[in-house]
């Protein structure tokens, strides 16, 4: 008789530790995945800052405009939002928080808020997290306001995303919302 091979319930535990390990690791990866795509939204939410910022100087009030901002995206419509992640001809159906049309992507809707000056320290950029997924964050930060952009969690996985997001152990409420940008 030949003793070579492995037999079936040795192949069974092997894919067993397998299936095991692979279990506790995707968590670890979502995170991570989700932890990069806030760095991206906390990338643009400055680039727009810096850009409404410009153009406060050239005319004296914000835009809420994609297409008048000198940071505008590629594939940016003349309207307030603008949905990352979407496919190219799907982007003019990104509207009023978008979570209809963004569900075919897996990004944030970016919503430029506030165009008058003299409406204080309200106008500001909110990216809403949409998509697929488990999260559904927002960061944002009012474009006169100095420091790192908000983070507001909504489930308890969203609120661990935006500790790790503001660099502290336990999520705090924000120091405003983002109904408050108006």
């Amino acid at each position: 008789m030949n003793k070579k091979g492995f037999t079936l319930i040795e192949l069974l535990v092997v894919v067993l530790i397998i299936g095991i390990l692979a279990a506790m690791a995707m968590p670890a990866y979502f995170k991570a995945v989700e932890r990069s795509r806030t760095a991206e939204a906390d990338t643009m939410i400055g680039s727009v800052v810096n850009a409404q910022q410009r153009y406060k100087m050239k005319t004296g009030n914000y835009t809420t405009t994609w297409t008048a901002l000198d940071v505008a995206p590629a594939n940016a419509a003349a309207q307030a939002i603008y949905c990352t992640k979407l496919a190219k001809g799907a982007q003019k159906n990104c509207v009023n928080n978008s979570k209809d049309a963004a569900t075919v992507g897996n990004g944030f809707a970016m919503e430029l808020k506030g165009t008058a000056t003299n409406t204080g320290n309200s106008s500001g950029v909110v990216a809403s997290r949409v998509g697929t997924g488990q999260y559904t964050y927002k960061i944002y930060k009012k474009y006169d306001e100095p420091g790192q952009a908000q983070c507001e969690g909504v489930s308890d996985d969203d609120k661990e995303l935006c500790a790790d997001y503001k660099g502290v152990d336990t999520y705090a409420a924000p120091a405003y919302t983002s109904a408050s940008i108006q």
